[in-house]
């Protein structure tokens, strides 16, 4: 892919992908999923609760249900880690626009295949960010192939 210099306005797109990215990583410590047992007790667990949950044992029909998603959720912190480091390194190629917007298709499934109906705040959070990243990253794509107006005046100036 071509090396284009990057100017001003691609870098600010950049910079809040970035920023969104590791918004999504701190989102993780919100409550994910919840819901209630049979005993009608409510639950609420982060991405990281859920984690610490690989391996052990689960309490009723409902715990062993999400106990088999339990290993599937490093994935929703390894997507938006993935992101932030293509974003933050890749400053003249248009690869991080690419991979950005696979990673917002593949957080939003990963959200919806792990959370599913008991999605709480977190996972709905993380939605709407993967949803703004992606329109970030479809604006910083057609950026890409526009001039910056000062570069314009910096050449109209030395021409004078």
């Amino acid at each position: 892919m071509l090396k284009i210099p990057e100017n001003k306005t691609r870098k600010r797109f950049r910079i809040a992908q970035c920023i969104f990215y590791a918004l999504l990583v701190m989102l993780c410590s919100m409550p994910y999923i919840q819901g209630a047992t049979t005993d009608g007790k409510f639950f609420s667990y982060s991405v990281l609760d859920l984690m610490s949950f690989i391996g052990g044992t689960a309490d009723g029909t409902l715990g062993d249900a999400f106990l088999n998603y339990v290993m599937y959720t490093p994935i929703l912190i390894i997507i938006p880690v993935i992101g932030f480091f293509f974003c933050l390194f890749d400053r003249e190629r248009n690869i991080k626009n690419i991979v950005s917007l696979l990673c917002c298709a593949a957080g939003i499934v990963a959200i919806l295949a792990i959370a599913g109906v008991a999605m709480s705040l977190g996972a709905i959070l993380s939605i709407l960010i993967y949803l703004l990243i992606s329109f970030l990253t479809t604006i910083a794509i057609f950026a890409r192939f526009t001039k910056d107006s000062s570069d314009d005046n910096k050449k109209q100036n030395i021409r004078k």
